[in-house]
């Protein structure tokens, strides 16, 4: 990427499509772990109720403190794989927010240079708006001057006036030579 106040082009529409576009992929890859994430918190949550109702119907069959420490033991033994997986998936999520997070300061950064540029360039075409009623007034008058001179100039020898359809003559009394052009 360029840096502000370079002379490089700004970023065509395609260019900032594709950034638009990467952007809408990482925002699809994010909902994608968010639904995974959901799906196993629900599997979690279904879990957990399921040992809760075993645990409420061994306490009304069997001594609770008895009984108890063996429910736990199983709660423990069946939340334990969810669970790990659960924090392997919160540790992913997390890595992938500060991935997500340096990849949006970049395309920000990026969307500031080129809003920079543009700026720059909207300055430029100012400065340039300002100048041209000067360069078209320049240009008029170089026109003008040479609509003038230039016939002039070039009726100077016998080739360039017989070219512009004029005839080269000598004046009788003055006998200087010159290109005369007669209406026809």
């Amino acid at each position: 990427m360029p840096e502000p106040g370079s002379a490089s082009p700004a970023l065509s529409l395609a260019a900032l499509g594709e950034m638009v576009d990467l952007l809408g992929v990482v925002v699809a890859k994010m909902s994608e772990k968010l639904d995974q994430h959901g799906e196993t918190l629900a599997a979690v949550q279904k879990t957990a109720l399921e040992s809760r109702d075993a645990a409420q119907a061994a306490k009304a069959y069997a001594d609770p403190q008895r009984y108890g420490r063996h429910i736990g033991n199983e709660i423990d033994k069946a939340l334990a794989a969810p669970l790990d997986r659960l924090e392997d998936l919160h540790l992913g999520l997390a890595a992938d927010r500060r991935d997500t997070s340096r990849t949006l300061d970049e395309l920000v950064r990026q969307e500031e240079q080129t809003l920079q540029r543009l700026r720059d360039d909207l300055a430029r075409a100012g400065r340039w708006k300002k100048r041209t009623p000067f360069i078209a007034l320049f240009g008029l008058v170089l026109a003008l001057g040479l609509s003038i001179s230039l016939p002039r100039f070039l009726a100077g020898n016998g080739t360039v006036c017989a070219v512009l359809g004029g005839e080269w003559l000598r004046g009788p009394e003055s006998g200087k030579q010159a290109c005369v052009f007669y209406a026809g």
